[in-house]
């Protein structure tokens, strides 16, 4: 249970870090190409940390 604490954790706060950066960025060029390579980043993150839960010990 405390992995799954563990991963929720991780998860929120690389999402503040790289939303924040991406929103940073946007605000100060007015170029869209890096929110949206962190939104390709941030999908590839959810889409593995699925992946380990779902192939986690207790979903044989």
């Amino acid at each position: 249970m405390s992995n799954l604490i563990s991963a929720a954790l991780s998860l929120i706060v690389i999402t503040a870090f790289l939303g924040g950066l991406a929103y940073s960025i946007w605000e100060n060029t007015d170029d869209i190409a890096f929110p949206i390579i962190i939104a390709l980043i941030l999908a590839m993150v959810y889409k593995s940390a699925y992946d380990e839960i779902k192939s986690g010990p207790n979903h044989v």
